[in-house]
């Protein structure tokens, strides 16, 4: 199927439905720590693809060409010459209600609406997990989880690139989930080291202006990125460059249906995280199971993980 014409024949649910928001209890083995956090140094860098470029190894290879371990990325500007995706789907059961659709293809233009992206090493090659929406032709919007193959557009893409110097980003199977997901390690460990817990005091990295997290499963988004901000010693900080999943999704003027969403974008801001009244504003972009695209603005302790969150979250103060 191309052109995004997928939404016609999506399978439908074979167990009842909840409402977005409520938490899913995954069928595998829960794992510990719930928050997997990595402070370190943190450097900007743009990257421009002219059209019929590659984005997936453009992005990989930019951990050569900066010689980092991991990066954080968020597309900036510009269109898709062609995109392969997919997006959640129903899963087969009440024990695994979340999967991915098959693949799809978009075989013209579009334009770019949002997209973030972590770059690291899943079996010891480099690796890219990257979310993105697009408007195509037709005016409406359509997003995804983007699959090698995928291709800068006439316009180009300009990509905003966070090169992390003191942690690796490692991609391996999750045995709750059944999912591959991000965690980060200090960049001086063994990819097979225990990760470090959230809270536990990293001594290698000098100075460091920026946390790397996995999120687990059931963390609520916005307690998970105050606790991120407090272990951190960070009083205000920025959310940018993070993508994940959450149960459907909660704005503070509707919402996306459960059992799971794709974000595409997440920003916010953090105040006071020191204190016992901190401020946290968080908006983002998802895909839901249609395919479709919702935006706003979070509501808070209402948004748990469904699959994985991989956060940044950057020093302000």
């Amino acid at each position: 199927m191309s052109n995004g014409a997928e939404t016609t024949d999506l399978p439908q649910p074979t167990f009842p439905l909840k409402a977005p928001g409520t938490t899913v209890i995954h069928a595998g083995q829960r794992q510990s720590p719930r928050i997997v956090s990595v402070p370190t140094r943190c450097t900007e860098h743009l990257l421009e693809l002219l059209e019929g470029a590659d984005v997936f190894a453009a992005l990989e290879q930019s951990l050569t060409d900066f010689a980092v371990p991991g990066i954080m990325a968020e597309f900036v500007s510009g269109d898709f010459g062609h995109i392969d995706y997919v997006h959640p789907a129903y899963g087969p059961d009440a024990e695994h209600p979340m999967s991915f659709t098959e693949a799809f293809s978009v075989d013209v233009p579009t334009r770019l609406r949002h997209a973030s992206a972590t770059i690291g090493v899943r079996g010891g090659s480099p690796f890219s997990h990257v979310h993105a929406s697009w408007t195509g032709p037709d005016n409406e919007a359509r997003g995804g989880h983007l699959l090698p193959g995928t291709l800068a557009g006439p316009a180009g893409l300009t990509i905003r690139l966070f090169a992390l110097h003191d942690a690796r980003l490692i991609s391996d199977v999750d045995p709750e989930t059944g999912f591959s997901a991000f965690a980060p390690i200090p960049a001086g460990s063994c990819p097979t080291e225990s990760v470090r817990p959230l809270g536990e005091a990293v001594e290698d990295s000098a100075f460091p202006d920026a946390v790397v997290s996995r999120i687990r499963p059931g963390e609520i988004l916005d307690e998970a990125v105050l606790a991120v901000c407090r272990t951190a010693g960070f009083d205000s900080a920025e959310v940018v460059a993070s993508l994940g999943s959450t149960t459907g999704a909660v704005f503070t003027g509707g919402s996306a249906p459960w059992p799971a969403v794709e974000f595409t974008h997440l920003s916010g801001a953090v105040t006071g995280a020191q204190n016992t009244t901190p401020q946290i504003t968080l908006s983002g972009e998802v895909v839901d199971v249609a395919g479709e695209v919702s935006f706003g603005t979070l509501e808070s302790g209402a948004n748990p993980v469904a699959v994985t969150f991989e956060l940044f979250v950057r020093r302000t103060d």
